[in-house]
């Protein structure tokens, strides 16, 4: 096959209308600045051929009207939702910072891996589903010579990505190592050599 170059543009949704929440798998609406935040992060954004998104709202609602605005086709996915955060998902970070018994939030930030929130996702079945949804989207990539997409989706899947992209030992604590702000873009640019294997890299 003939090699070609391809961009992958990682958007994190904007602000949310709740503030201060630990808004994991909660679906939460844009606030009226989150929208503009997006708004603008795409405003130069040309030649997107596919939209991927989280099925969540804060992103969802986004990525419907911007592939409806430019005729683009559309992908909604639950394999790009935020972590679930269980019974701590949607509460105010001063109230989880108050409950001292274990597993505490405490606990998780320093050892992901080993903790999981109570009624919550783990970090491995989490890496898991991100890291089946990239190689999914690398093979579409090669079958399809798509050239650019946007990928709309959450802070925690982002680092998971930019993880698996840099090729961290897998249990690496992506969630304290990388800061992704609302509405922000992370690009990844994607070489498919004559043998149809995908090179990533991170363009600053």
């Amino acid at each position: 096959m003939r090699p070609f170059t391809s961009r992958i543009y990682l958007l994190r949704h904007g602000e949310i209308v709740e503030q201060d929440v630990l808004a994991g798998g909660t679906d939460l609406l844009l606030s009226d600045v989150g929208f503009s935040q997006l708004s603008q992060a795409c405003k130069y954004l040309t030649d997107v051929e596919l939209v991927q998104s989280s099925t969540l709202k804060r992103c969802s609602e986004f990525a419907t009207q911007f592939s409806h605005n430019h005729q683009i086709p559309l992908l909604l996915t639950d394999d790009i939702r935020e972590f679930n955060f269980g019974d701590w998902d949607g509460r105010k970070y001063d109230e989880l910072w108050e409950l001292t018994h274990s597993p505490s939030i405490g606990d998780f930030w320093q050892s992901p891996w080993l903790v999981t929130p109570p009624c919550g996702e783990n970090m491995a079945d989490f890496y898991q589903r991100v890291f089946l949804w990239w190689q999914r989207l690398l093979m579409n990539i090669v079958n399809n010579h798509t050239h650019k997409q946007l990928v709309i989706t959450h802070a925690g899947v982002i680092k998971q990505l930019l993880g698996i992209i840099c090729e961290l030992p897998k249990e690496s604590n992506q969630q304290n190592m990388f800061a992704v702000g609302y509405g922000k873009f992370v690009c990844v640019e994607i070489y498919i050599d004559n043998m149809g294997k995908a090179w990533p890299k991170i363009v600053f």
